[in-house]
């Protein structure tokens, strides 16, 4: 038995939340959702608790939590050799039926090796005879696939009857992993070959049942969708405290750089009645004080206004919190003015992305700078005291006029409003599925000229706070999302280095990755550079 008392942030790792799940697994089949990160990220995650309420609801199978070990625990674990464990029953990972990750971020990947081998699990999925590894929330599983048994290309609300209905009847893992391939959104890498010749990535059918081309999954009515009503509640402090309610999913917009449009297609939004209705459910099994309705395009849905009206109602009545996503400029500006006087901390969130015209035109970005000077007016006197502002730079086409423009619209903006300004600077990244796929990522040194060039001309007043992405990380991010199977050699390597939170700043070191990619002959630059030919990710519509 170990005492969590002697690690950090115990809480992590003992479980007993608010409407946790436990069940006996005999005679279930049991499912553990692995998280390759922190507790307090992952638990901050929407898709842990859709997935965790998913599966419980079904009497007959059991789904657990795991969360990537902090380093004090995980080595703890290795030299006392305890395997990684579920927090529920604090079951061993290689006693579980099912191992089902979230891979919704690249930097993350070893720590996906590393929660297999701390569970006791075999990290390669070739040399694993029962289990079944899962992976999903991914948008390229090609890096991963030789450590994978199956994906799921998706929402998962939309199968999660079929997946269920697989594993209770059938129990040989063959024959389970067939019926997966068969159904739409399963993708299972041992029944396809993938090959890289020169410029194209070549992928073929192993056997007649291996679907291709391969089809993401989405939830058609999302006013139907399930909803993890019994919503878990930690007992530490998490990322995010507030409980997320979906008002739409998806964006109508088509940004050239953004990745999510795509992968979240068609857009849907729920209902007004809906929303408040599940506002309601889940405040009375939830226990919490503090819910936010969730969007990327918060400002598209057509019932926007009734939605705030509604929740507001709703919300004053019973003395509990409500935030709102961000919105467009010249929602504030407009319909929304009088309603945001009743939020008490009413925000502006401006995903600029460019300071000059032409270049947010060829972004497909619509945003009138002259709207936004009028909004930052309104929020203030609201009482607003602070505007969070969001650039890209690293564009193919950008001039140093656009770089330049970056700084003189701040220092017009503060002198304007006088509100303090939280400036991110993040480098842009042709994402798979994005409509700029294709174009390259800029070079190390051009991006850093780029980078200081935009610093010379910041203003310098102390209400305004700049932060810029790492652009080594975003190299390594790009192409990761960007690279094929031969990338897998290099994942484990760098597991087997003891590489691991790449996500956090002081862990990762693009030079170690230089060193392990030209270790296993990988040419890097190769993912960076614009591409003309097959994506590893083509096999996917």
């Amino acid at each position: 038995m170990i005492d969590f008392k002697n690690f950090q942030r115990p809480q992590r790792y003992i479980g007993n939340e608010w409407n946790v799940v436990k069940k006996s697994h005999s005679g279930r089949v049991s499912f553990c959702f692995c998280y390759p990160d922190l507790y307090e990220i992952g638990m901050s995650n929407l898709g842990t608790h859709i997935v965790y309420g998913l599966l419980n609801r079904n009497p007959d199978f059991v789904c657990e939590r795991s969360f990537m070990p902090a380093e004090d625990l995980a080595n703890y674990l290795k030299t006392s050799k305890i395997p990684l464990f579920s927090l529920e029953t604090k079951t061993a990972l290689h006693d579980f039926e099912v191992l089902g990750f979230h891979l919704g971020c690249e930097l993350n990947f070893t720590n996906v090796l590393h929660m297999l081998a701390l569970g006791g699990v075999e990290i390669f999925s070739a040399e694993r005879k029962d289990l079944i590894v899962l992976g999903g929330g991914i948008v390229n599983p090609e890096p991963l696939a030789e450590f994978i048994d199956v994906f799921y290309l998706g929402e998962f609300e939309e199968v999660a009857d079929r997946f269920i209905e697989i594993f209770h009847k059938y129990k040989d893992k063959s024959a389970r992993l067939k019926a997966l391939a068969e159904t739409e959104g399963f993708y299972v890498p041992a029944f396809y070959q993938a090959s890289r010749q020169a410029d194209q990535y070549v992928f073929e059918q192993r056997y007649s049942y291996a679907r291709l081309p391969q089809k993401r999954v989405a939830v058609k009515d999302l006013n139907r969708s399930f909803v993890p009503e019994a919503w878990l509640t930690a007992h530490t402090e998490i990322i995010h405290d507030r409980i997320p309610i979906e008002i739409a999913r998806g964006c109508p917009n088509a940004c050239s750089f953004c990745q999510a449009r795509a992968v979240y297609t068609p857009y849907r939004q729920r209902q007004t009645a809906t929303v408040i209705n599940i506002l309601q459910r889940l405040y009375q099994g939830s226990g919490s004080e503090n819910f936010s309705f969730l969007a990327l395009s918060a400002s598209d849905h057509s019932e926007i206004e009734e939605l705030i009206d509604a929740g507001l109602d709703y919300c004053r009545k019973r003395r509990i919190g409500l935030s709102l996503p961000s919105l467009r400029a010249s929602d504030i500006v407009g319909r929304l003015y009088k309603k945001l006087s009743s939020f008490r901390k009413a925000s502006l969130t401006v995903a600029i992305e460019a300071a000059r015209q032409p270049l947010r035109e060829a972004l497909n970005k619509k945003i009138d700078l002259g709207v936004v000077f009028e909004a930052a007016k309104i929020l203030q006197s609201l009482g607003l005291r602070q505007i969070k502002i969001y650039f890209m730079y690293g564009f193919p086409q950008e001039t140093d006029e656009d770089l330049l423009a970056i700084g003189e619209f701040l220092d017009d903006l503060y002198r304007r409003s006088r509100l303090k300004l939280r400036v991110s600077l993040n480098v842009f990244i042709p994402k798979p599925f994005s409509l700029w796929q294709a174009k390259s990522i800029l070079p190390e040194d051009i991006l850093r000229r780029r980078q200081d060039l935009i610093l010379r001309n910041l203003p310098r007043q102390r209400g305004v706070s700049v932060s810029f992405s790492s652009i080594e990380r975003s190299l390594f991010e790009a192409l990761v999302s960007r690279a094929g199977r031969e990338f897998g050699k290099v994942l484990y390597l760098a597991y087997s280095r003891g590489v691991c939170f790449d996500g956090s700043r002081e862990n990762f070191s693009f030079g170690i990755w230089k060193e392990l990619m030209e270790e296993a002959g990988f040419d890097y630059r190769r993912c960076l550079e614009e591409q003309t030919a097959n994506f590893p990710w083509s096999f996917i519509e």
